[in-house]
């Protein structure tokens, strides 16, 4: 019976397996598909995210204020009274940032399918509670190795330019059409707004656009405040750290000399969460510190990206700059 080299360890022993029992190989013609398991759980983390993102705007950006009044009284009668008046508010935050996050990662996720990279579905990550935006964004994991370094480029940088095309929209709406959480929980908590939002208000509404330098959530708007995180989250993913997507952008341009950018953007970004007390970027360096500031080696780091893809690569490292805000989040007491 023919055997295909493949299959695990045993000890020190290979063990092979029939070919007959293997999934077929993906090729061009056929690509790979992620399995069933992983494909239920894309499903329920993005119903999981719903349901969180909903909860965030139906607590008036500030869910933590309304678990604790109903812990205060000992009763679930505040929650209910913010479902009844904001419910609609909670649909039009979820939808509007669904959007910019299926945007974002059907960028990456689709020109993985292009070259023919291994990788899940979007994953979305739920963060019910105690998050005033109710989730972490989402990702795709690839498998390391198996696109080269022009392909990472395309990769990392599709997902940030696809959210941007959808959440500018959005903000535009949002900055047009005012309408205001209708019931917020005790405690106030303020939101800086980025440049990029700063600038659409100088535009659409000039008269008014001082209004948008600093908003409290009570006045928030739905759909603003999804434009407001989708550019939070692509501003964050964008920073040229690790595997994040402005690490992916970096290692296109500079391979293996990326590293040295990591680490000053690192530091960066370390002396501005302390000197701004931002602490809710805490998590986020966490994270990117476990997963490493290096960026791991395609398969091929000698491709050449060429001369359009090196000045969209470098412009596009302005974009934590125009979509982060240099105070995200004050708590007013």
């Amino acid at each position: 019976m023919e055997s295909r080299k493949v299959g695990r360890f045993s000890g020190e022993q290979f063990v092979a397996k029939p070919a007959e029992f293997l999934p077929p190989e993906p090729t061009e013609s056929e690509p790979h598909k992620p399995s069933r398991r992983i494909v239920w759980l894309a499903w329920g983390l993005a119903l999981a995210t719903i349901g969180s993102t909903f909860f965030a705007a139906v607590g008036a950006w500030s869910p933590q204020s309304l678990l604790a009044e109903s812990v205060l009284y000992q009763s679930m009668l505040p929650v209910r009274q913010a479902v009844l008046a904001n419910w609609t508010h909670g649909l039009q935050f979820s939808f509007g940032l669904m959007l910019i996050l299926v945007a974002h990662e059907l960028g990456h996720y689709v020109m993985t399918l292009k070259y023919g990279v291994p990788s899940t579905p979007p994953l979305f990550i739920p963060f019910p509670l105690y998050s005033p935006f109710g989730t972490m964004g989402a990702v795709i994991m690839m498998q390391s190795g198996s696109a080269d370094r022009k392909q990472i480029f395309d990769i990392g940088l599709a997902g940030p330019l696809a959210g941007l095309v959808v959440a500018i929209p959005i903000i535009a709406f949002g900055i047009m059409h005012p309408n205001p959480i209708a019931f917020a929980p005790e405690g106030a908590m303020r939101m800086g707004q980025p440049l990029i939002i700063q600038w659409m208000a100088a535009i659409i509404t000039p008269e008014n656009a001082s209004q948008y330098r600093m908003i409290a959530n009570n006045q928030a708007t739905p759909l603003l405040m999804a434009g407001w995180v989708g550019l939070l989250v692509t501003g964050i993913n964008m920073m040229p750290l690790g595997q994040l997507d402005g690490g992916h952008v970096t290692f296109g341009l500079l391979g293996e000399r990326s590293i040295i950018v990591a680490r000053a953007a690192f530091l960066a970004a370390l002396s501005f969460m302390i000197y701004n007390q931002a602490m809710v970027f805490a998590l986020m360096m966490v994270l990117v510190l476990i997963m490493g500031l290096r960026h791991p080696p395609s398969s091929d780091d000698s491709k050449s990206l060429g001369p359009a893809r090196q000045i969209l690569g470098w412009c596009s490292l302005v974009i934590p700059l125009l979509c982060v805000p240099a105070n995200p989040i004050t708590i007013v007491s």
